[in-house]
């Protein structure tokens, strides 16, 4: 027996079939499995059991069955080269079983698991809904909160530097005040200073995480991120760079940073190559699931080399979720 996982038939089994979720479904079918393994032949399965006749020859059917298969191993392979050991899954040489190898996973494979979660709570995907596994709303809630502290740290393997998560409610428990003049008298660089009108009890100004790489001589003109974390259905509707350029520094200083801050968006969510390019388009730079389980396991030799990364101790928690969480799906199997 195997858990129940919903299989996405209007996006999958169609003449334009989304192979990321091919691939997602497998994956979790292995993290799942009490075997930890799923077959890719099971994707050929499951869209039989919903297919409609639709097809003119049993030929044409067969070869619209084995593309989506061979279109989610290219999906897999290409998640493999991204992240190399970051990616908490095997596919043997045939391309047929996909093993889940995060029996004891590492930051970044915890980075990867946590992220396909969140990419199938039931306001983004129908795949986990249902199912004997799905997370509870409290759980859901901690993983929000993992997730937050696993961007943290993506962003500040990305600016090899230190970090801050920013985002409300933050792991220090500070407001929004305490924290914004903790890091600028770090930077040193802009006076804060309230503008009129403001919000008056701001929780984050849609800022969830600040990276910076600092120089050594103090000066301004180092290289500072500043992102927003999105986990929602809506992450696209989030831009943060019209904000981060024209509000946040003229609502909160009165002399403005001369640092210029770039812009990251920090989802769990896998991409299709081509519509990334336009997501960088609207959102600025992106980190997304092929990138921030590798930047997660950078920051770790950050950690171990004094690099001030704000939750960073966190992430031993959320393992041990992961670990529960698999060991769960193996029970309910």
């Amino acid at each position: 027996m195997a858990v129940e996982l919903y299989f996405p038939h209007d996006e999958v089994d169609t003449k334009n079939p989304n192979f990321d979720l091919a691939a997602d479904y497998l994956e979790l079918t292995a993290f799942f499995s009490e075997e930890a393994r799923s077959f890719t032949k099971d994707l050929i399965n499951a869209t039989e059991i919903g297919a409609e006749d639709d097809y003119e020859t049993v030929d044409e059917e067969m070869t619209d069955r084995e593309e989506i298969v061979s279109g989610a191993v290219r999906r897999i392979d290409g998640r493999r080269d991204a992240l190399g050991g970051s990616y908490p899954f095997t596919l043997d040489e045939n391309g047929d079983v996909l093993t889940y190898v995060g029996n004891e996973p590492s930051y970044g494979q915890a980075a990867y698991v946590l992220s396909l979660i969140l990419s199938h709570l039931k306001a983004v995907s129908p795949i986990l809904d249902g199912s004997a596994v799905y997370p509870t709303d409290a759980e859901i809630i901690e993983l929000r909160k993992y997730f937050q502290y696993f961007a943290t740290a993506a962003l500040a393997a990305e600016v090899n530097g230190r970090a801050w998560s920013f985002g409300h409610p933050r792991p220090d428990k500070t407001n929004f005040h305490t924290k914004l003049a903790e890091i600028w008298g770090v930077f040193r660089d802009g006076v804060l200073q309230a503008a009129v009108g403001v919000p008056e009890r701001p929780q984050d100004d849609q800022i969830d995480v600040f990276a910076a790489r600092l120089q050594p001589d103090g000066l301004p003109g180092f290289l500072l991120a500043a992102g927003q974390v999105a986990t929602g259905n809506n992450w696209r509707e989030k831009s943060l760079r019209h904000h981060l350029e024209k509000v946040f520094p003229s609502r909160w200083f009165g002399q403005q940073p001369v640092t210029m801050m770039l812009c990251y968006h920090i989802i769990p969510f896998a991409r299709p190559d081509d519509e990334f390019f336009d997501d960088c388009r609207v959102l600025g730079n992106v980190l997304h699931r092929l990138r921030v389980p590798y930047r997660v396991t950078e920051a770790q030799g950050l950690h171990e080399q004094g690099v001030a990364i704000e939750a960073f101790d966190q992430l031993a928690v959320a393992v041990e979720w992961i670990k529960a969480y698999a060991a769960r799906g193996a029970a309910a199997a």
